[in-house]
């Protein structure tokens, strides 16, 4: 989910969660709030939203160490979920607590045995890999303004920003789609988001977009290739009258309204 925007998460977002869940009767839903300093103001919000779509079962995992993160009854709580969601907040605070842990491996490996992961904000960044860490969109200009780390790579060589529209983060993709073409660059507008089907198959909810910036047939615009130079000195001259402005040709952009469907595998649009 791209973050909630000033009525909320989108509920038809929220309640195709809660059916991939299980239904609201049967789904068990794990609230994982570490990325907030705001805890207790983070649990209500995302309790409240469930309670809106009649969840029976709801559980708060409230990760604040490393330590705790492996606990058995971490562990445990983890087991008996259906479906679990990270909250908004800070998604380094996230990383830095959880990265490593047998929480993690444990989500992991539920993942791929058909637990349904989620994340809104911060909490659907993290989910990809790499995972920015922070930095203004107006930085974008510059190829090393916008530092990003391993993730947790629920959904690999997939790179999330959120907040797409309201905060013009579009630009903050772009370098780190430069550094890392072999990763899709997603970006989800508030009280939009996507689901990621086990086959790598996107399908957008919402009513607004996502964007996909995909870079794998990249190449600086003033055409070097990786590993290779300008002939003429046209590399020695750029930097000189160009400073470290980014140069990048040939990315492609998708962009995806609510039914819009997206193969992640073939980097290429579903036609229905």
């Amino acid at each position: 989910m791209g973050g909630s925007g000033p009525e909320g998460m989108d509920r038809p977002l929220v309640r195709r969660f809660v059916g991939l869940a299980g239904g609201a009767a049967d789904a068990r839903v794990a609230i994982v709030p570490t990325a907030s300093e705001q805890r207790a103001a983070t649990i209500e919000h995302y309790v409240n939203t469930f309670e809106l779509e009649d969840v029976q079962h709801l559980e708060v995992i409230d990760i604040r160490t490393r330590h705790h993160a492996d606990q058995p009854e971490t562990l445990q709580a983890l087991s008996d979920a259906t479906a679990i969601m990270f909250t908004g907040g800070d998604q380094l605070r996230l990383l830095s607590i959880l990265q490593g842990t047998r929480f993690v491996e444990e989500l992991r490996r539920r993942g791929n045995d058909g637990l349904v992961v989620g994340g809104s904000s911060a909490g659907a960044m993290a989910l990809g890999d790499p995972m920015i860490v922070r930095g203004e969109p107006t930085q974008f200009y510059e190829p090393g303004a916008i530092p990003h780390m391993p993730g947790l790579a629920i959904v690999p060589d997939v790179t999330v920003d959120t907040h797409l529209v309201a905060r013009g983060r579009l630009t903050r993709l772009l370098p780190v789609v430069a550094a890392r073409p072999d990763a899709l660059g997603v970006g989800i507008e508030e009280g939009s988001g996507m689901t990621v089907s086990p086959d790598g198959l996107v399908t957008v909810y919402g009513p607004g977009v996502v964007c996909l910036v995909d870079g794998a047939a990249a190449l600086p615009a003033g055409g070097v290739h990786p590993g290779g130079s300008r002939s003429g000195g046209g590399e020695e001259r750029r930097q000189t009258d160009l400073g470290s402005a980014l140069s990048i040709a040939g990315l492609q952009l998708h962009v995806l309204a609510a039914g819009d469907m997206f193969d992640l595998r073939a980097r290429a649009v579903v036609r229905c």
